[in-house]
C-alpha cells in the first residue's frame, strides 16, 4: 500500500514532499509495550463493541491482555521474538538495520537513493544501541563479542535507560516512539527516538502495526495516512498478488476476463 500510493501520488501530479511514521513492526510491538497510550483499552472496547464482532482480538500478533499493563524493554523483546516480529537476534532491529532497508526501498522509489544508503542512514540516526563503542571501552563489552551476544550483555543497560526515558516524557504527557522520516527536498532519511504527545497519531498506533503519513503539494496541513499490519501470512501474500498483478497489467496489459472472488481466493477467469 505505501508503493503503490506513492506511485500513484507522483502519477497524478502530486508532488511528495515528506514521508514519516513507523515502519519497523518489532519496534512498533516493543515501544507500545513498554509505554502503552492511555486509551489503549478505551480504544479497543470501543471498536470491539461498534464492529458486529468483525473486529478481533490478534491473538497472534499482539494480544491485548498484554497491552494495557506496561513492561521492562528486555520483556517486549522477548514477546516480540516469540511472536515472530523479530528475529532471535535482535541487534538487527535495535540498530536500524531493518529499518534502514525499508527507508532504502522508499527511497528508490522517491529518486533519491544515490544520496543515501543503509550504513548512512543508521549513522543519522538515533539507536537503542549506538552507544555500543562506549560500553565496548567501559569494559562493559568485550571488544571481540560477536553480535548475537551483544543484547544480552548490555539487557539490563537498556531496562534501565527507556525506564528513565519514559518516565521523563511521561512528564511531558508524551511516550516514546520509533519514527522515521524522509525529506526529500534535502534527501535527508533518519530514524529517531521521539516522544510524541500522547493523543497524537503515532502514540496511539497499535502495536504490530505500520503508519505512514505522506506531506504532499495537495495534502499539506493534513497528510494523507496509511495505516495497518505488515506482518503475518495474510498481509504479506496480499501484498506480493497485488504487486504481481500491478506487474502483470504493466507488461502484458490487462487480459480479457474478469478478476473473480471466491471467498477468501482471487483469479482471474
Amino acid at each position: 500500500p505505501v508503493i503503490s500510493t506513492i506511485r500513484n501520488l507522483l502519477d497524478s501530479g502530486d508532488r511528495i514532499r515528506r514521508m514519516d511514521g513507523i515502519l519497523s513492526i518489532s519496534m512498533s510491538y516493543i515501544m507500545h509495550r513498554i509505554a502503552p497510550p492511555s486509551n489503549v483499552v478505551d480504544c479497543f472496547t470501543f471498536d470491539k463493541t461498534i464492529s458486529s464482532g468483525i473486529f478481533c482480538d490478534a491473538q497472534t500478533i499482539s494480544p491485548m491482555g498484554k497491552l494495557s499493563s506496561p513492561c521492562k524493554l528486555s520483556q517486549a523483546v522477548k514477546e516480540a521474538i516469540a511472536l515472530g516480529l523479530m528475529e532471535s537476534d535482535p541487534v538487527r532491529d535495535l540498530s536500524n538495520e531493518y529499518t534502514a532497508r525499508c527507508l532504502m526501498v522508499l527511497a528508490k522509489e522517491l529518486g533519491i537513493d544515490e544520496y543515501n544508503d543503509i550504513e548512512k542512514i543508521q549513522i543519522n540516526s538515533d539507536s537503542l544501541i549506538a552507544d555500543i563503542d562506549e560500553l565496548m571501552d567501559g569494559g562493559l563489552l568485550r571488544k571481540e563479542v560477536c553480535t548475537s551476544e551483544i543484547y544480552s550483555k548490555i539487557e539490563s543497560h537498556l531496562d534501565q535507560l527507556m525506564t528513565e526515558r519514559i518516565a521523563l516524557a511521561a512528564k511531558k504527557g508524551c511516550v516514546p516512539r520509533h519514527i522515521s522520516s524522509i525529506d526529500v527536498s534535502t534527501g535527508e532519511i533518519s530514524v529517531r527516538i521521539m516522544d510524541v504527545p500522547n493523543g497524537h497519531f503515532f502514540a496511539i498506533t497499535p502495536p504490530s502495526n505500520e503508519c505512514v503519513r505522506f506531506f504532499t503539494e495537495r495534502h499539506k496541513r493534513y497528510p494523507l495516512v496509511i495505516q495497518g499490519p505488515s506482518e503475518g501470512a495474510d498481509s504479506t501474500s496480499s501484498a506480493l498478488l497485488a504487486e504481481l498483478l500491478h506487474l502483470m497489467h504493466g507488461k502484458v496489459g490487462v487480459r480479457n476476463g474478469d478478476l473473480s472472488r471466491t471467498g477468501s481466493s482471487a483469479f482471474l477467469s
